[in-house]
């Protein structure tokens, strides 16, 4: 990914997080990182199919000492992960909510905009996948 991506990137995940210290790096041509405060916190993947433009963000939030490998995501648990991004990710605004008759996964939203899913991960924990359309950037600079 070039630099003018990257600032592109970095400014909407500002906006859209309400966190003025997000930007994002280059790692090649179809990977990135996401930084907060300079430090990596997520890994970003571009995607171009068909003429179409997206990027994926995976940020990984560790289970809970003790938690077991395919434990539901239940009201705790979304606290704890709540809690956590919002840490992480300096948003404060952030919420994660629950799904209808699911409990393996949980929905994300800033403010009342759908941003992404945290999905219990076997291996790593909870993980945040966030997309990005080409058209949300416009206007990004």
């Amino acid at each position: 990914m070039n630099a003018a991506e990257c600032t592109r990137l970095g400014a909407y995940l500002s906006k859209l997080l309400g966190s003025p210290t997000v930007s994002v790096v280059s790692r090649g041509a179809e990977e990135a990182d996401v930084l907060v405060d300079g430090k990596r916190v997520a890994d970003l993947l571009r995607d171009e199919e068909e003429g179409e433009l997206s990027y994926s963000i995976s940020l990984v939030v560790p289970r809970a000492a003790g938690a077991k490998k395919n434990a539901p995501i239940d009201d705790a648990e979304r606290a704890r992960v709540q809690t956590a991004l919002r840490q992480i990710l300096h948003a404060a605004d952030l919420d994660v909510r629950a799904r209808p008759r699911k409990t393996d996964s949980a929905e994300v939203y800033v403010h009342d905009e759908f941003v992404g899913t945290v999905s219990v991960d076997e291996d790593e924990g909870q993980v945040l996948t966030m997309s990005i359309l080409e058209m949300d950037l416009d206007g990004e600079e």
